[in-house]
Parts: C-alpha cells; structure tokens; sequence
C-alpha cells in the first residue's frame, strides 16, 4: 500500500513539474520568439527610414530646381557669338534654313571641343541613315524570345558600340546644349525641305516608325526607362509630337493612342524642374491635348 501511495505521489510530482515546466518553457519560448520579433520589427523600422530618406533625396535631386545656363547663354557659347541667334519659330510653315545653320555651328563646336576621329556632324548622319535602313520590329507580341532581344538591343545593334559611345559622351557632357537645339533637330527632322543635315532616307514614316517604337513596344519603353530622366522625358516629349503630327496626316499606322501618354508627359515635365524650357512643352501639350478633346 505504501508502494502505491508513493508512486502516485512520485506520478504526481512528476506531473506538476513537467506542467510547470511546460509552461515556463512556453513562456521563455514565446518571450524569446516575442523578442525575435521585435527586434526584425525594429530593423525593419531602421531599414524602411533609411529607404525614406534615400528616396526623399532621390527625390529632391530630381524634382529640386536646377542651377543650369540659359538657352541663350549656350546658344552664345556654342555660336561663338555675345547675342547668339533668335530662337527657332515654332510655326511649322517656317523655313528650315535658320535650323540647319545652327545645328552645323553646334556639331562643329562639339568637333572641336571634343575632337575624334570622326565629324560629329558626320557621325550623326551616318547613324540617321543605318536608323533608317534597319528599322526595329513593332508587333512584338508575334516575335519569338530571339527576336524580341534583338529588339531590345536594337540601337546598339545597328550603331556599334564606338558610335553609342560617342552619341553618349555628348550627351553627358553637353546637356544644356543638347536640349537647346533640340528644337532645331525636329524642325529639320519634320520638314521636307531640309537636306542639309538629314539624310534623305529619314522620311515621316521611319520617324512615326521610330516613335511608335520607344512608347509603344516593350523594348522601346524599356529603352527610356534606363536613360536618366532629364532625356527620357525630352526623348517622350518628340516622340508624342511626332506620332501627334502622325495622327493629323493619317500615317499613324499602328494607331499609338498619344492621349495615353499625353497625362503621365505632363506630369513628369511638372515635377522635373531642370529643363530649360519647361513652361514651353507644357504649353506645347496642352494644345495637342485640346486638339484631341475638341475632336
């Protein structure tokens, strides 16, 4: 009998100690994971400010105003004249004469500020001509992998690397120039009787062909997307003028929906404070928008 009493007490005992140590485990357990947890909580906390901060200076370096030379000021310095030449007219039924002649002055300075072993003004008509002659695929969604990488490397495929190189020396150099007589390339680039500069192969069509590619094909897009955004938004800012003159003349062939990009253009060129003629793009899309609402 006294065998059974002490086993049911030694059971009991037994019993006791392993539900209190049951549950003191389960409590060191759950402070422990409890613990864990706060402190990846608070490395996350540090981790998201840290994100914060690095994107709140991403984007006060984007979006903050820019300290840049004004276009005549550049237009002075590239022409090598105190006054420079008047800006280009935006009417299009204006002659191309006044464009041409400053867009040779502007290769020429770029050709003797930056010598190689090619005329700048060369070089861009080579490439214009090689652009015209191996245009990219558009209908991607019937291209196989093979095809679509092809597409996706497009440009460098038909420049060659040495010319890529060049183009982009220039534009990461010269952007204050490159921007101010951006305005004289599209004039000459949209007007038949300018010969001068553009070769005759880049007709209206390989330009419309050329814009559809950079806002409407994946390869296009992903093009700008890795350019920084100072020339992503001026190289979109053409491209939907362009594919605007596109939808006037009926030659918008692959019908580019150009409102679609229209809203997130004027966005962009809003916030991004460091381009020189801001308030004239902005005006510039407003009218081609007003155009398609008073359809």
């Amino acid at each position: 009998m006294k065998r059974v009493a002490i086993s049911l007490v030694v059971i009991t005992a037994l019993s006791t100690a392993l539900y209190f140590g049951t549950k003191q485990a389960q409590r060191w357990k759950s402070t422990s994971v409890q613990q864990a947890v706060e402190q990846e909580q608070e490395r996350w906390m540090v981790d998201v400010e840290k994100l914060k901060g690095e994107v709140k200076d991403l984007r006060e370096e984007l979006y903050s105003d820019t300290t840049m030379e004004t276009h005549e000021q550049k237009v002075s310095e590239v022409l090598g004249t105190p006054e420079g030449i008047a800006q280009p007219a935006s009417g299009e039924a204006d002659g191309c004469s006044e464009s041409e002649k400053r867009l040779i002055s502007f290769f020429d300075y770029l050709g003797k500020k930056y010598p190689s072993d090619q005329a700048p003004q060369a070089r861009f008509e080579s490439a214009l001509t090689r652009l015209a002659s191996n245009p990219p695929e558009i209908v991607e969604k019937d291209l196989d992998t093979l095809a679509l990488f092809r597409n996706i490397a497009h440009l460098y495929r038909t420049l060659g690397a040495k010319d890529i190189m060049a183009f982009k020396g220039f534009l990461d150099k010269e952007p204050d120039a490159v921007e101010a007589f951006l305005p004289d390339l599209y004039k000459v680039m949209t007007d038949s009787t300018c010969h001068q500069v553009v070769p005759a192969a880049c007709t209206p069509e390989v330009e419309t062909l050329y814009a559809t590619y950079f806002l409407h094909t994946l390869s296009g897009r992903s093009y700008l997307l890795r350019r920084n955004s100072r020339y992503r938004i001026l190289a979109t800012y053409y491209a939907v003028r362009v594919l605007h003159r596109a939808d006037q003349s009926g030659t918008n062939i692959y019908g580019v929906d150009v409102l679609k990009a229209l809203e997130s253009l004027q966005s962009d060129i809003a916030l991004y404070k460091g381009l020189a003629r801001q308030k004239e793009y902005l005006a510039t899309l407003e009218e081609i928008s007003a155009s398609y609402r008073n359809r």
